[in-house]
């Protein structure tokens, strides 16, 4: 665990403050994405349209990669694409149980946050996001 000191310097040697990218997760750290395709991010107006057509519960999700598979509460299952999985599991799991799918609009929210999803016939466009994912 690192120590800090917020007394003067008395000669001694501190540990060095890690900076705040080194803090934040990686689709935080400058590499975001800008970009409304399919599977980035949302747009309001998408989820305005999202919000008012019908809706699933979602009962499980499982990630790979970009790649997340639906089993939706009618018994259907769906599968999309999000350029940031990490940030999707993280969500998913502090909120599990609070899954919604629009499927009429590739969007799914989970608790209070949303995501854009590209299906299978979207074409997928990688960001920078979505490039770390894949590298990794």
């Amino acid at each position: 665990m690192a120590k800090y000191s917020i007394d003067k310097d008395d000669g001694s040697q501190h540990e060095v403050r890690p900076s705040v990218d080194e803090l934040l997760p990686p689709a935080q750290r400058g590499g975001t994405c800008d970009l409304y395709a399919p599977g980035h991010q949302i747009h309001y107006r998408h989820q305005g349209d999202a919000v008012r057509s019908p809706a699933c519960s979602v009962l499980s999700v499982l990630l790979d990669g970009t790649q997340l598979l639906l089993a939706l509460d009618d018994g259907t299952e769906r599968v999309w694409r999000h350029h940031d999985p990490e940030r999707l599991r993280r969500i998913l799991e502090l909120l599990r149980g609070k899954c919604v799918a629009y499927p009429e609009h590739h969007a799914l929210r989970v608790g209070p946050y949303w995501f854009n999803c590209a299906t299978q016939d979207d074409g997928w466009q990688d960001c920078r996001v979505s490039a770390v994912h894949r590298s990794a």
